[in-house]
């Protein structure tokens, strides 16, 4: 028999790796890793700037800022040349918009439930406007930052009106914005420091970008404790505990989340919560009243008017302007149900509910958020009166659309990290004609 040939035989493939095309050498991180890239593009610009116009006066809002949200959020909408593309959550807002500007029908105040319908309207075309409009990484920073920047004026103000007196360090006094009731001034800080938490996630990939909305935490809940709110206190410190136990426990944190809020939510309106713990909070910044402010009281009363009309209730606006104890209910389902009835009800935290549960489905990270926000939220639903806030539905429209943009999207040929630790080993795949397999 004749040698074979040198260098002849069946044919050798060097080794492929799995998982990764364009493999870089050992220790050397490719260029493209980190870099940003949207998973979609970019918003209309001009229809940004006007949702960045609404985020900043629903932060520091001016005496008019309720009469131009609704047109400015059509505005935006119509900016981006295109019509929203409506899901469950834009539905049901629009639906309890319509709801709300229904009730005129059965007011026996129209007067009051004009403009009253009015606001319920402007904040569901808010939230309709923010999911529609707010696409990519740029527009979330821009709306987001632009809201933060009012705050950071309010909180400046706060603290400036506290060491004017020396009372830097001194909680049991209020200080506030001359021209706005305090209360509504510390839940709009208290959605800040949520909202901070949603941009420093949407800015992981850069040190500054999440660095510095951590750094107005800090102000701004010092500002809530200034203004003296024990609701939007008790909120914020709920709010970040909630954010590190998601971090650590992601899955029993939510759960135990949103089984705490739907309990409370019916539990303390309805009175059956221990009046030990009641007058425990109304203690709180050394200001007892006995009745947490008049609360205690006005929701028996507020339930009983609720029950004459159950279904539709008195109309938008009716009940706070109508009752003998001149406040509102400061309870968030009275509120809504003495306003809009039962249909109200369903409608308005339907609304809330599905969007909370879009932005949680959607990842770990945005788990944490939203566990975040309705801890933080919880005690201000349960004794506040700010159903129609537009920093409220801001926040919760673009808490929706934050986990689809935040992270810098993996650039083509990387594999995912998890893939990663396989490189370390040289995986060797069947080649046609190469007769060999990898062995197991």
């Amino acid at each position: 028999m004749t040698a074979a040939p040198p260098r002849t035989g069946p044919a050798r493939h060097p080794p492929q790796l799995v998982g990764r095309a364009n493999p870089t050498p050992v220790g050397q991180r490719p260029a493209t890793a980190t870099r940003p890239l949207p998973h979609q593009p970019s918003g209309s610009l001009p229809a940004v700037l006007v949702l960045c116009v609404i985020a900043f006066m629903a932060a520091r809002p001016p005496w008019w800022s309720f009469n131009y949200a609704a047109p400015l959020a059509v505005l935006a909408i119509g900016l981006t040349g295109r019509l929203p593309r409506l899901r469950g959550v834009d539905t049901l807002a629009l639906l309890l918009a319509g709801w709300a500007a229904a009730s005129v029908l059965w007011s026996s105040r129209t007067d009051l439930t004009v403009p009253a319908a009015y606001r319920y309207i402007s904040v569901c075309l808010l939230l309709v406007a923010c999911r529609h409009v707010v696409r990519a990484r740029r527009d979330l920073l821009l709306v987001g930052w632009a809201y933060l920047a009012g705050c950071a004026v309010v909180a400046v103000e706060v603290v400036t009106g506290a060491r004017s007196q020396g009372d830097v360090l001194l909680f049991a006094h209020r200080y506030g914005v001359d021209g706005r009731e305090v209360n509504l001034t510390a839940y709009t800080l208290a959605v800040g420091v949520v909202l901070a938490l949603a941009l420093a996630v949407a800015g992981a990939h850069r040190r500054s970008l999440w660095l510095a909305p951590l750094a107005l935490v800090v102000l701004l809940g010092y500002a809530v404790l200034l203004t003296g709110s024990r609701g939007a206190a008790i909120g914020v410190l709920l709010g970040l505990l909630a954010a590190l136990a998601a971090h650590l426990l992601p899955r029993l944190t939510g759960l135990t989340v949103a089984g705490v809020a739907a309990a409370a939510v019916l539990v303390v309106p309805f009175g059956m919560t221990p009046q030990n713990e009641m007058l425990w909070l109304d203690g709180l910044y050394g200001r007892p009243t006995g009745d947490i402010s008049g609360r205690l009281s006005i929701w028996p009363y507020a339930l009983s008017t609720w029950w004459e009309s159950p279904l539709t209730g008195s109309g938008a606006g009716v009940f706070i302007s109508t009752n003998p104890f001149e406040i509102g209910p400061h309870n968030l389902l009275l509120t809504v149900g003495n306003d809009l009835g039962l249909v109200g009800v369903l409608l308005y935290f339907g609304t809330m509910a599905a969007a909370l549960v879009t932005a949680a489905r959607t990842g770990r990270r945005a788990l944490l958020l939203t566990c975040a926000f309705t801890a933080a939220m919880l005690p201000i639903w349960l004794t506040g009166q700010w159903e129609t806030a537009l920093g409220f539905w801001l926040a919760l429209g673009l808490l929706t659309v934050v986990p689809g943009i935040w992270g810098p999207a993996r650039a083509r040929g990387v594999a995912p990290r998890h893939a990663r630790s396989l490189l370390r080993r040289a995986t060797l795949v069947p080649m046609a004609g190469a007769g060999r397999f990898p062995r197991r």
